[in-house]
């Protein structure tokens, strides 16, 4: 009966953490807490003591939990030697109006305010939380996430300890040495371990624990250790497009060659080779990858993967977390968009601070011909309807002027279209640093709505934007939020079509088709021209390299994001190095002299890029590499990894000014 009440209460609570402490008590001598000033759960990790809450007497040892509740008496007293503990300060509440079952079960009992005891038989996994907890307690208050993180860990640790409980009620029994240690290793694979750390956490000696792993699994814990990451690796490999090198970090590995010998020494194969193994099969099947990597990632660890990775992200400094989380759609946020909804329903309409502006002269130079049609067409009939990634058919009631955009990748193409958008996800951080957007950046107002994976639901319903669009398994768990607020059209971002292609597909949503068609004309010629002119290159080798962060690694840039600047027919006509086959898409610096092109462009933001350059002018590798020697190095910005117009059109223009005038 406990447990259920525990869990009931728990699933329903809102918490936060008051304080966390680390404590040792000397025997003979006593703590006090009186009163205690919120509840608390004390967790003690070595010695014996007695404890007192109000008249209950408990004799405690390591890994026993405690917990009480505000306005109690807590006593502790170490018997023989030093008792060490935690004791974690909370504060939950249960939000009202709740279901009757839980008001009447707070009548009858709190949990969160009455004391209890428990003895963990799973001790690691409740220790490691407690000991991450701390951590993070402990970090600079500057943290503007420390809160949050202290509050994730917290939960974290009540969940375990109550799936514990409730393995116990159920007469599971303890759990054994070599189940521990196989938890303790699922746990922290990604990290270093040793035998002695592992016998020291499970306070067993290094022979005992390397027997009983033996006996029962037939295979030592580092063994078992290999086998843990090595699936995890094989997982990744074949399912995302994360890098060689961020495989091998994220599994536990440091040195990027011991990882590539103990693949291959498990499975026989390399792990490049078997990410094209897994390729191959994936593209018999009809299920959609998504890239997870991008050469848009910044080398500073504060940002995280700016273009399609944005599943797996970091918060970067300054950006705020948003009220509405991925797949929190309770009743409360849906009231409270619709309360938004109809206050601007009932006010009168603005232009929520958005600038019809041109685009540079560059990109708004037509025809009167053209002209004239995008004047029919902006007669046509509407409403129109759109068939989105997901197979809903969209009404767009009206030609959309007011267009808010929830991935920054998607600004360029309504730019080129001369729609500007009037919000888009890291908008004022794009416009302020891609070469591409600056110039836009003077002519336009585009509102910051904030992080891609969770765009501020309340400003852009103060925006009141006519259409959202937004990208396919990226956006899916806010699409309902979304819709509440506009008409919501998806994206398909995971097939690989051309910027011209895109282009076409944007113009649909917004009756530019005439417009887009024009753009294109224009790209083309001068990309043809550029052709032209290039071709006096024909025999010079060209790459494109994005540095990797860690100095001596590099993405190869050239059969992805710019391929367009290879292709004979339609592209730039460029000559690549030749293809160098590799397990991963991370080349050395090694392996650039392998290539060893005779112009190199090295993609990077432009701010970083005397850094980036005086640290590689130190290395002897690339010091004598043949464009290094010629001083045929270019910078480009990292921009161009859009792959949409505007970064075909800089990265032509570049191209000529650098290779030809």
């Amino acid at each position: 009966m406990m447990q259920k009440e525990l869990f009931l209460l728990w699933n329903h609570a809102s918490v936060k953490v008051m304080d966390v402490r680390h404590q040792i008590v000397q025997p003979g001598e006593k703590q006090r807490f009186d009163p205690l000033p919120s509840s608390v759960f004390l967790y003690f990790i070595r010695g014996r003591a007695e404890v007192l809450l109000d008249e209950l007497a408990y004799s405690v040892r390591s890994f026993h939990v405690i917990h009480g509740g505000k306005g109690l008496t807590l006593e502790i007293t170490a018997c023989e030697n030093d008792a060490e503990y935690y004791i974690l300060f909370y504060k939950a509440v249960i939000s009202l109006p709740c279901r009757q079952e839980i008001m009447q079960l707070l009548e009858r009992r709190n949990w969160f305010f009455a004391p209890y005891a428990f003895i963990p038989q799973q001790s690691v996994a409740l220790f490691d939380q407690v000991e991450k907890l701390h951590a993070v307690w402990q970090a600079n208050d500057a943290d503007p996430v420390r809160q949050l993180r202290a509050r994730g860990l917290f939960q974290l640790f009540v969940s375990e300890l109550l799936r514990q409980m409730d393995e116990e009620a159920r007469g599971y029994g303890k759990a054994d040495l070599v189940f521990q240690a196989k938890q303790f290793i699922h746990t922290h694979y990604s990290k270093p371990i040793t035998l002695e750390t592992m016998a020291q956490k499970l306070t067993y000696s290094i022979p005992y624990l390397s027997r009983q792993f033996k006996q029962q699994t037939g295979h030592s814990p580092i063994d078992y250790l290999i086998s843990v990451r090595l699936d995890r690796a094989k997982a990744l490999l074949a399912q995302t497009d994360a890098s060689l090198q961020e495989v091998a970090e994220v599994v536990g590995y440091s040195d990027l060659s011991y990882f590539i010998r103990a693949f291959k020494k498990q499975t026989g194969v390399t792990p490049g080779q078997f990410k094209e193994q897994a390729a191959s099969v994936r593209a018999g099947s009809e299920y959609p990858v998504k890239r997870l990597r991008s050469s848009l990632v910044r080398i500073s660890p504060h940002n995280y993967n700016l273009f399609n990775n944005e599943n797996h992200y970091r918060k970067g400094e300054g950006e705020k977390v948003q009220l509405f989380r991925n797949g929190a759609k309770g009743k409360m946020h849906k009231l409270m968009l619709g309360l938004a909804l109809l206050l601007s329903a009932c006010s009168s309409p603005g232009n929520g601070g958005a600038v019809n502006s041109s685009p540079p002269q560059s990109t708004q130079q037509t025809t009167e011909a053209s002209a004239a049609a995008n004047a029919q067409q902006a007669k046509q009939q509407w409403p129109r309807t759109y068939v989105d990634a997901t197979g809903k058919e969209v009404v767009i009631a009206k030609q959309p002027q007011r267009v808010a955009v929830t991935h920054f990748g998607m600004m360029e193409y309504f730019f080129a279209l001369e729609t500007p958008p009037i919000a888009s996800t890291l908008a004022e951080r794009m416009l302020g640093s891609f070469e591409t957007l600056k110039p836009y950046a003077k002519t336009a107002t585009v509102k910051d709505i904030g992080e891609v994976t969770t765009p501020n639901l309340e400003l852009m319903t103060e925006l009141e934007p006519d259409l959202i669009v937004a990208f396919s398994g990226t956006h899916n768990d806010v699409y309902e939020d979304l819709s509440h607020i506009s008409t919501v059209a998806m994206i398909n971002n995971t097939e690989e079509r051309t910027w011209a292609e895109t282009l076409r597909e944007y113009a649909k949503l917004i009756g530019k088709e005439q417009l887009a068609e024009d753009y294109i004309t224009k790209l083309e010629a001068l990309m043809a021209e550029a052709r032209e002119k290039l071709a006096t290159k024909k025999d010079k080798t060209v790459t494109f390299l994005r540095a990797s962060g860690d100095g001596s690694t590099f993405y190869v840039l050239d059969d992805n994001d710019v391929s367009y600047a290879f292709d004979e027919k339609s592209g730039l006509g460029l000559k690549p190095p030749g293809q160098y086959k590799l397990e991963g898409d991370v080349v050395s610096l090694e392996g650039i002299t392998v290539l060893d092109p005779d112009y190199i462009f090295l993609v990077d933001y432009l701010d970083n890029m005397d850094t980036t350059l005086a640290e590689l002018n130190k290395s002897k590798v690339w010091q004598s590499l043949k464009a290094v020697k010629a001083n045929h190095v270019y910078p480009l910005d990292v921009s161009i990894s859009t792959k949409g117009p505007l970064a075909v059109e800089y990265t032509t223009k570049e191209l000529l000014r650098v290779l030809v005038e």
